[in-house]
């Protein structure tokens, strides 16, 4: 095993942040990217790795949706996820975010 300790916490978690992008409210992909990352992280589904698992599938969310992130190789992006998991960053701060870094791949 690498990476924290194996199980899931709560499948219902886990399906409500998943489903959050898509309820209707978030049309835009850096609202349907922070969506999802705010609400994995926040719901804890996992127990452990809620971080590592949150990023990854906002990775996936943006290539399936045509899009990449525009950031440098040595942006803190688990400082970034770290926050959010903190409170420091919340929901209208990571649209934001996603905002100005994602373009559309070509």
């Amino acid at each position: 095993m690498y990476g924290g300790r194996e199980g899931v916490s709560s499948f219902h978690l886990i399906e409500s942040g998943l489903a959050r992008p898509y309820s209707g409210y978030h049309r835009s992909i850096e609202r349907k990217a922070a969506a999802l990352l705010h609400s994995m992280v926040g719901n804890h589904g996992f127990v452990d790795g809620n971080k590592r698992t949150a990023w990854l599938l906002v990775e996936i969310l943006i290539v399936r949706s045509g899009y990449v992130l525009d950031i440098p190789d040595d942006e803190p992006i688990d400082d970034l996820v770290v926050d959010v998991a903190a409170g420091r960053i919340g929901f209208d701060e990571l649209v934001s975010w996603f905002g100005s870094r994602l373009v559309r791949d070509s």
